[in-house]
């Protein structure tokens, strides 16, 4: 049986419309209705698998039909910066195909064909109407297509991250200009674009061109970091251009200049490069960003006069100085948290669902507004805000009873003045929202929220601000970059500047984010990454039910090469470091066996002696590669791995590992 007849009806049980496919083109008439013929499974046994895009689900498919790695690799690489995480195809490598879902029916759009390394080069819009090979084999290489990371196969089309139309067309617009850094153009691009950009208040109702003087006043508020990042940069010159013509031109090199890196000719180049749809939206939502408010324009007098750029290059404040300036002593980082939680960031912590972040958030928090060590790591002494929206008063009070004991404080003594627990389940705890328009909008309890951190501040210099969880305060879609950005960098972010706030984000990974040997704990958009300088990750060890492993999974600021997880144990109510003979005997045992089936995994893997021996050889041979464990230790170990099926014994061939721990 081939490719169709062996997962064609999976994949339409998970919602795609399959098609049976012969090479890489469809096999039956009318394929992309998803007439009856495609369900005869039997019949297509033998054909490929074709994934029908448009659809309930507006899925559309990213085509990078480049030959150069160098050039390939780039572009895989902004793909996943500009639109998120996505199941990876390929047929021929290094060309890829990544596949997502659309906010509405979108059709094929494409850049220029580059001559690269004297072959064609383009990247694809796949869209309504098309399909692509989701499995069988590869005409030209007759090996079979293959899926890098998720596999189509275990994510339902809903669970895709989904992406708009001006994400599509602001990635083929950097393809665009990253093709032509390694090619010659030979045919131009094909784009239909119906898109626009929202409304804008002092712009033409709906039009994504602007006056010039409303661009660069925008403009003005973009600092240089955001002109760093090769895909901003390219944005920002494409939305100038989009918006002013060739008007904008010295204004994309003042901007530019603001960076090292700025290049004219280059700059040039990038100007020079066809525009498909960015525009005067685009410039804006960049520049609110960083400060910017377009609803204090003024649409009736017009805009203000903007002073020229060549005056002052330290305009007193503004925030700007000269490397000249900078002389010691600098103060040194402050962390929250030594080593994990930097001082006046955004920081977050993902963890699935019951597995204690909470809790762990709430010793944490007691920790820092006494200025005591927490899991053996320096606090730094502060008021402490926690908004809890998962928990009642109730559930809440119980859990920092315990915390209490733990830390030895009897039922009739207190815990400290100024932390303060603000339980909100039940409530509206919408930061921000993102109506219908387009443009994001503080919901009612974002003013609550730093009305409340003003008060709990008082007199202090600082405060920590504990949210839990995100998905009770982001009301947008977590699989898309600006939406998350805007989140994260714009609201929390403004409560970190106003408030000398540190702020850590609650929040549960996504199904992709749980998976795998090595979960990366994330959920949708890579954006939950980069938008912030720290990322833990509460995990539950695998065949344990009260040990947790805390680690670092991005911290800008301080070194996480190495091991750095921290072993928790659950007991009387909290999380702990193991200190007692019984918990450090439930975390050894999990550590040993977890051990034993890597040698296991080992000796198969090798076809060593090893592998052959029966129990008595392995109880043998087990202590003596394992001596930092007691001997009789590892033979329990290795005997309860047998006995539940974690190991197993394959007639001649030795023993194997059947399933993880």
């Amino acid at each position: 049986m081939g490719n169709y007849g062996r997962y064609a009806e999976t994949l339409a049980g998970l919602g795609y419309d399959v098609t049976p496919v012969e090479g890489k083109r469809p096999f039956i008439q009318d394929w992309q209705n998803n007439p009856p013929d495609a369900q005869d499974y039997e019949k297509h046994s033998d054909h490929s698998i074709g994934v029908v895009l448009g659809g309930k689900h507006n899925l559309v498919a990213i085509d990078i039909d480049v030959r150069n790695k160098a050039a390939c690799d780039v572009i895989r690489q902004i793909a996943d910066n500009e639109l998120g995480p996505a199941p990876e195809r390929v047929g021929n490598a290094p060309k890829t195909l990544f596949l997502y879902r659309c906010e509405e029916l979108t059709r094929k759009r494409r850049t220029s064909v580059f001559s690269v390394d004297e072959q064609d080069a383009c990247v694809e819009l796949l869209g309504d109407g098309q399909q692509f090979v989701a499995s069988g084999k590869h005409p030209d290489t007759g090996k079979n297509y293959s899926w890098i990371g998720d596999r189509i196969v275990d994510i339902p089309p809903e669970n895709l991250t989904e992406v708009s139309v001006a994400d599509l067309e602001n990635f083929l617009n950097i393809c665009e200009f990253t093709l032509s850094n390694h090619g010659v153009i030979k045919t131009k691009a094909i784009f239909d674009s119906g898109s626009n950009n929202a409304a804008i208040p002092g712009f033409d109702d709906g039009s994504r061109t602007a006056d010039i003087k409303k661009i660069t006043e925008a403009a003005a508020h973009i600092p240089a970091s955001a002109v760093e990042d090769y895909s901003d940069w390219t944005k920002i010159g494409f939305a100038i251009k989009g918006a002013t013509g060739e008007d904008g031109r010295e204004l994309f090199h003042t901007v530019s200049a603001k960076s090292d890196k700025y290049d004219p000719v280059t700059t040039d180049r990038l100007y020079d490069t066809e525009v498909h749809s960015a525009g005067a939206g685009t410039i804006i939502a960049i520049a609110k960003q960083h400060g910017f408010d377009p609803l204090k324009w003024d649409a009736n007098k017009g805009p203000a006069d903007i002073a020229s750029w060549d005056a002052e290059p330290d305009k007193p404040g503004d925030g700007s100085f000269t490397a000249a300036s900078v002389v010691g002593p600098i103060p040194a980082r402050e962390w929250v948290l030594d080593g994990w939680f930097p001082a006046r960031t955004v920081a977050m912590l993902f963890g699935a669902g019951g597995v204690g972040k909470t809790l762990l958030m709430q010793q944490f928090a007691n920790a820092v507004a006494d200025g005591e060590p927490f899991l053996g790591i320096d606090t730094m002494k502060m008021p402490v805000l926690s908004v809890m929206c998962e928990d009642d008063a109730d559930e809440v009070k119980r859990r920092q009873l315990c915390i209490n004991e733990s830390i030895g404080i009897d039922e009739f003594s207190s815990g400290p003045e100024n932390l303060h627990l603000w339980p909100r389940v039940g409530s509206d705890n919408v930061l921000v929202t993102w109506p219908s328009g387009g443009q994001d909008e503080p919901g009612a309890f974002y003013k609550q929220l730093c009305d409340k951190v003003a008060s709990v501040k008082g007199d202090s210099d600082k405060i920590l601000v504990i949210l839990d969880t995100a998905a009770d305060m982001f009301g947008g879609n977590e699989n898309e970059r600006r939406t998350v950005n805007t989140f994260l960098k714009t609201y929390l972010g403004s409560i970190v500047v106003n408030y000398n706030a540190t702020v850590i984000l609650l929040a549960h990974p996504s199904l992709s984010g749980l998976k795998g040997n090595s979960p990366t704990g994330l959920s949708g958009s890579t954006a939950w990454e980069n938008s912030v300088r720290s990322r833990s990750y509460l995990s539950r060890e695998e065949d344990s039910d009260d040990v947790r492993i805390l680690s670092r999974k991005k911290s800008n600021y301080s070194d996480i090469s190495g091991n750095n997880d921290i072993k928790l144990i659950w007991e009387n109510g909290v999380l702990a470091i193991p200190s007692s003979p019984d918990a450090l005997d439930r975390i050894n045992s999990t550590t040993l066996k977890h051990a034993i089936m890597a040698e296991v995994d080992i000796a198969w893997g090798e076809k060593n002696a090893i592998r052959k021996q029966g129990p008595r050889g392995y109880k043998t041979t087990l202590p003596s590669m394992l001596k930092q464990h007691k001997p009789g230790a590892v033979i329990k170990a290795f005997n309860d791995l047998i006995m539940g099926g974690n190991i197993v014994h394959i007639e001649r061939f030795g023993f194997k590992t059947e399933k993880g721990i």
